[in-house]
């Protein structure tokens, strides 16, 4: 039987490969924390807070609607008190619009709620897709950058930095 000793020295591992792999990995995870997760992360919060806000109006809009509802019903209420006899018919017109009324509003606050919602949720999908199309993008670039030559140790790390430079000037001229 052969040892883990034997197996692992027929293997020859290259030990430098695989340390410049990390670190050439650990640096794409720094890049793209710092350049692609973070700014997409302040869209979704500027995003969310725009959405978030047009809910609030939304939510305030059928605040004042249901204000309004209740100062309609107590003038309703007031003039039922002064003519009941001589106004029934006009008290059963006013109820008729006052449920027209309502039933509008309920219909206009439901529609408001579902078009938020579904802005709400093409928002995030094109969001989803615009994330996955930027880190897809540079995932390429970089592997068509380390693909384009054989690589020694020198040039290894003299590709990497020219493409961190590149890439951290054509961040920051955006």
């Amino acid at each position: 039987m052969i040892s883990p000793l034997e197996v692992l020295s027929q293997m020859k591992l290259q030990w430098q490969w695989i340390l410049s792999q990390t670190v050439a990995f650990l640096i794409l995870y720094w890049l793209l924390r710092k350049f692609a997760f973070a700014p997409v992360q302040q869209v979704l919060r500027e995003r969310e807070e725009r959405i978030r806000k047009a809910i609030e109006d939304a939510n305030q809009q059928r605040v004042e609607m249901e204000q309004l509802r209740a100062e309609y019903e107590q003038r309703l209420a007031h003039i039922e008190e002064e003519a009941r006899a001589r106004l029934q018919e006009a008290m059963q017109q006013a109820y008729q619009a006052r449920d027209a009324l309502l039933a509008d509003a309920r219909e206009q606050a439901e529609r408001i709620l579902q078009r938020a919602q579904e802005q709400i949720a093409l928002e995030r999908e094109k969001l989803m897709v615009e994330l996955r199309d930027y880190v897809v993008d540079m995932a390429v670039q970089i592997a068509e950058k380390l693909i384009e030559r054989s690589l020694e140790r020198t040039d290894h790390h003299e590709l990497i930095n020219d493409i961190l430079e590149k890439e951290l000037r054509e961040r920051s001229a955006h």
